[in-house]
């Protein structure tokens, strides 16, 4: 366990230098064509109101640790299907067609 000041020093001003670097900031979603890629914020948001699973910038690493997890139990894990980017051209069109 860190002492306050170890807290102070090694956590939040280390995270404080690494937020000041815009390149931590980008968003890192693989889902370009989504409508909230790179608005971080609304995506957690409704990731966090549907509850159903985590947001696809996150789902790697996760997926990871979970897959390393269940190897130790010789157990098999399959990814779900993602969303087609074609989707996401579909709500832009029909966007577009409401704004007509």
């Amino acid at each position: 366990m860190w002492s306050k000041e170890e807290f102070y020093r090694e956590v939040v001003l280390v995270n404080r230098e690494l937020l000041k670097d815009p390149e931590n900031l980008k968003c890192t979603c693989p889902k370009v064509k989504c409508e909230w890629h790179g608005k971080c914020r609304e995506c957690v948001a409704l990731h966090r109101y549907y509850k159903d699973h985590v947001p696809n910038c996150f789902q790697q690493f996760i997926n990871d640790k979970i897959k390393a997890i269940a190897q130790i139990g010789e157990l098999n894990v399959v990814e779900k299907e993602k969303t087609p980017p074609e989707y996401w051209d579909y709500v832009r069109e029909q966007d577009k067609k409401g704004n007509e």
